[in-house]
């Protein structure tokens, strides 16, 4: 009995449940009678190392064995198992799961595919979303982030590559082993982004991940590095079939290590109830058909500080104030930790002192650049203060990345910001490029 659906919704509609999708998810609908996505592919392979060879390939294969067959069964294996992938990727476009379907439209904003089927990105876009469809690449380098992950724009990340690129395709161990050496040793590294979005959840929604895989517990005691999953404030739940759930051994290991609730539920049918609870739920109101959220809900709800984002002291003319608070609620928003005078100033804080350590401690320091902040310049004011205690720190870090000017209006730059890159908050997106700039360099 699972007794967690309000709270998984609810963390869900907040932003604050990362959904995994495993290989051997289970397709719903379309009567192809296979269990999952990678079976099929594991049979396309098959079929071409039969080709290949001329005989029969012998009893059942996993995936990661049947892409080892093809690349020894012929020379130029490499090239015959891409274009099977790609074939086999291709004969998916118009393919509908029901699995997929009713995830796509439930307000998920992360999902991180172990899978290379194209069915998720299909569903979603179905469903009127704009996926941003993402991928680790464990031979690649390092990628640039991309645009905030919301309920009409989710982020869809490919962590085992995608068949745009094939040497990204995590297919055989060796693959396996290559791929988690890279995500381990950083080279190359998560993009800064996807970390904070995996760091940011609170609850962690495994479907289609085989409990008896030893990678899986690899990839787990990352997460938990990553997200302290193992801390009272995160929760993993499972769906795993039920031969898996009897092993005890299994159990212990995921509940007591990574307070995991194991599930003995069909993928399909805790899908399907979810999605029922989830239609009938008073927080599905305030989200549009196209999975945005309402602006009555986005502004009632408060941003939960996070210890481990980056802070942000957001510095400002007096008369920038409204736009300054602004700024604050879109960083927080983004799951960042802003700090600004007029919220953050309690009673009895003596304000020069709180002010000098909170620029001395901050990672980032952004100046809302004005004309009414360059006309300050030649004036007794707070704000230049604080500017000059940012230009010392800027010293001390000698990075260049601490210091971000954010541009307002057309006014000249003022002579002591014109070294630094400025972000102009006047153009489309402006508050977007902020929040890109910063967690880049976090």
């Amino acid at each position: 009995m699972f007794n967690e659906w309000d709270k998984l919704l609810y963390l869900m509609q907040q932003g604050e449940c990362v959904v995994f999708l495993g290989p051997e998810l289970p397709i719903a609908g379309g009567g192809t009678g296979l269990r999952s996505a990678a079976d099929d592919l594991t049979e396309r392979i098959l079929s071409e190392v039969v080709r290949s060879e001329g005989e029969s390939v012998g009893g059942p294969a996993s995936l990661a064995d049947a892409a080892h067959r093809l690349l020894r069964a012929e020379e130029g294996g490499e090239v015959a198992l891409e274009m099977v992938v790609r074939e086999w990727h291709s004969s998916l476009a118009e393919y509908r799961s029901e699995l997929h379907d009713l995830l796509s439209d439930l307000p998920i904003r992360v999902i991180v595919c172990g899978s290379h089927d194209p069915l998720m990105e299909q569903a979603l876009v179905r469903a009127g979303k704009t996926p941003q469809v993402r991928s680790y690449n464990y031979q690649g380098d390092f990628r640039d982030l991309g645009p905030e992950a919301t309920e009409s724009e989710p982020l869809l990340y490919h962590l085992f590559g995608h068949v745009s690129e094939p040497e990204s395709l995590v297919l055989t161990e060796f693959a396996l082993l290559d791929f988690l050496t890279s995500l381990i040793s950083k080279t190359p590294a998560l993009p800064n982004d996807v970390n904070q979005m995996l760091s940011s959840g609170r609850s962690f929604l495994f479907l289609g991940f085989g409990l008896r895989h030893w990678y899986l517990r690899i990839l787990l005691h990352y997460l938990k590095i990553l997200t302290r999953l193992d801390r009272q404030k995160n929760r993993g739940f499972a769906v795993a079939v039920e031969q898996e759930i009897a092993e005890g051994q299994a159990v212990l290991f995921y509940r007591d290590n990574y307070k995991f609730d194991l599930l003995d539920l069909d993928a399909i049918d805790f899908v399907r109830e979810l999605s029922r609870r989830w239609s009938e739920s008073p927080l599905a109101r305030s989200v549009g058909s196209n999975g945005s959220v309402a602006a009555s809900a986005r502004t009632d709800r408060p941003a939960r500080h996070r210890p481990d984002a980056p802070t942000v002291f957001v510095c400002h003319a007096s008369e920038d104030a409204p736009l300054a608070r602004r700024i604050h609620d879109a960083l927080a928003a983004a799951h960042l930790n802003p700090w600004l005078d007029q919220a953050d100033l309690r009673g009895g804080d003596d304000w020069n002192d709180r002010i000098e350590t909170t620029i001395d401690e901050v990672d980032f320091f952004v100046v809302l650049h004005s004309r009414h902040l360059v006309a300050k310049a030649t004036e007794r004011s707070y704000v230049n203060k604080e500017i000059k205690l940012a230009l010392d720190v800027e010293a001390m870090h000698g990075l260049g990345r601490f210091i971000i000017p954010a541009r307002v209006d057309e006014t000249e730059p003022d002579p002591r910001l014109r070294s630094f890159h400025f972000v102009d908050l006047t153009a489309e997106g402006g508050e977007r490029a902020l929040i890109r700039a910063i967690k880049r360099e976090g």
